[in-house]
């Protein structure tokens, strides 16, 4: 077994699955075990390939200048159990024949997403942040040209991408390895809505996995492949085209070879920018690169900017807009961050360098108001949740029943304002009603513990000022940010945990507001 093998399968070494509704049945272990064989005696190459189920999910993002919140979607495609295990195995072994490649080409540190520097060496955006962030300090005046790849997993072209794969494999690919490449290029997906309508309409019902007990409530949509094949053929699930033009984002094997694709670009831009003692970072579709400005004037970095555009355009196919594409510069004796328009001439104004989740402004650097309004409204949501389960919960545990509810207006909405909001009725309508008695059902039935972990799930991630799990809360992510920013006495501040405190504190304040308003209420009411 080759070297690459190895490391493949050390990432299915465990399932580590997902359980979510597909065409096939969660991976079992004895079916995982099944795959190791297939790998290592070479019968993989008969793998069959699911179609990709996508949907959307929908999400609000903040725009600090604007100072308003725009809703947005993102189209998922979904991978079947068995398919996601095998991308994870090819993501794996790709992911070391790809870093063995960029080192011997002096690529190596250019491309910082979803990969290792060096074995054992995780990359993470943190990390990347502070490389530039302090190379940037470390020059007395510095240009910054900041931009993204406009759609770029979903217009990367396959024949160039093939090519970039044999480079990186120093020859012809396996079969098995072109069948994965065929997979993931020629995908047909269909949208979760449309499968589901479909499927209703042929009165096909959703399958249960009835002969591994440890798997009792796993779902499929079809009993087995030989059904769905027979579905396709007789056009009752009506599948997409094949793909002609980008991969899927999200899978394993996606971010490597979005790396693979860049492959000949990045070594030219590396090349080119430390001969000018400057600093180029991909990571995946947002590059920026540092330059020094004794090197350049205002005109000739906006044609070293617009030379990249352009490059991106002929070699890759990919797009770049330069409208949003940005040119920052850095004076250090100034401390200032100063925005420059790219294409034209014009007056340059105040910027912030923003830049994976943070951002600098030649003063400090901070986290990005995008993540912290994400904090703040989730942090509001689920605070607020909490006061109204407490509230419900006393009100199960002083023995009222729904008629109380209904005949005294006991449908409180809680609120966490000011003191005169405490005194302001609030007389509730029919839904508020009807949603205080269907929870206070679900109240009824739920077991103490359940309430407690609640209780510990909102404390951990949205209240406590001290770090109580390194993986669950927005303060453990700020505090790690805030250690590593501060490594090797930057020439900025870092501000980014105290964000993170205040908002704490706002939180903490608004459940007590909560607590103290409904204790107000309830007294007035009912004198206990």
């Amino acid at each position: 077994m080759d070297l690459v093998t190895q490391v493949g399968l050390r990432a299915l070494e465990r399932i580590n699955g997902k359980d979510y509704l597909h065409f096939d049945f969660p991976v079992t272990e004895s079916e995982r075990k099944q795959l190791v064989s297939d790998i290592v005696s070479g019968d993989i190459v008969h793998h069959r390939y699911l179609p990709f189920i996508s949907f959307e999910i929908r999400f609000r993002i903040y725009h600090a200048r604007q100072k308003s919140v725009q809703a947005k979607a993102r189209r998922i495609m979904l991978p079947s159990h068995h398919d996601a295990l095998m991308y994870r195995f090819y993501g794996q072994a790709l992911n070391r024949l790809y870093s063995d490649y960029a080192l011997s080409h002096h690529i190596n540190d250019v491309a910082v997403a979803y990969r290792e520097r060096h074995p054992g060496v995780h990359l993470s955006n943190i990390t990347t942040a502070k490389e530039v962030f302090d190379r940037i300090t470390a020059l007395s005046k510095s240009w910054v040209i900041k931009g993204d790849f406009h759609h770029f997993f979903d217009t990367l072209s396959h024949r160039y991408l093939g090519t970039n794969l044999q480079k990186v494999f120093s020859g012809n690919l396996p079969k098995d390895w072109k069948k994965m490449f065929r997979a993931i290029t020629q995908c047909q997906s269909i949208s979760r809505k449309t499968l589901e309508k479909q499927l209703q309409t042929a009165h096909i019902k959703v399958a249960y996995r009835t002969h591994h007990s440890d798997q009792s409530n796993a779902r499929a949509y079809v009993k087995n492949l030989q059904e769905l094949g027979k579905l396709i053929q007789d056009k009752k699930i009506r599948l997409s085209g094949k793909n002609r033009v980008g991969i899927p984002q999200g899978t394993a094997v996606s971010a490597v070879l979005a790396n693979v694709y860049m492959i000949d670009f990045d070594e030219w831009l590396a090349k080119l920018c430390e001969k000018e003692g400057g600093l180029y970072r991909r990571y995946s579709d947002d590059f920026i690169i540092v330059l020094p400005q004794k090197q350049f004037s205002e005109e000739s970095v906006k044609t070293f900017a617009m030379g990249v555009i352009q490059r991106s355009k002929t070699e890759l196919g990919l797009k770049i807009e330069s409208t949003k594409t940005k040119l920052y510069s850095y004076d250090q004796d100034n401390h200032s961050v100063m925005l420059y328009p790219i294409q034209e001439t014009g007056k340059q104004r105040s910027g912030r360098i923003d830049y994976l989740g943070f951002v600098f402004d030649g003063i400090s650097v901070s986290m990005r108001s995008k993540s912290i309004y994400k904090f703040i409204y989730r942090g509001r949501r689920k605070v607020g949740k909490y006061v109204t389960l407490g509230r419900l919960y006393d009100q199960v545990k002083n023995g009222f029943s729904d008629s109380d509810i209904i005949q005294n207006q006991m449908a409180f909405k809680y609120n966490t304002r000011s003191e005169k909001s405490k005194k302001r009725p609030v007389v509730p309508n029919i839904y508020q009603t009807v949603q205080t008695l269907h929870r206070l059902q679900q109240i009824r039935e739920m077991k103490y513990e359940t309430l407690r972990a609640i209780h510990k799930g909102v404390t951990i991630r949205y209240l406590s000022a001290e770090v109580k799990n390194p993986r669950a809360s927005m303060l453990a992510y700020a505090s790690r940010a805030q250690q590593i920013f501060e490594v090797g006495q930057p020439k900025y501040r870092i501000v980014i945990l105290r964000q993170v405190l205040r908002q704490i504190k706002h939180n903490q304040k608004k459940l007590h507001q909560g607590r103290d308003n409904y204790k107000h209420w309830r007294y007035s009411k009912y004198q206990f």
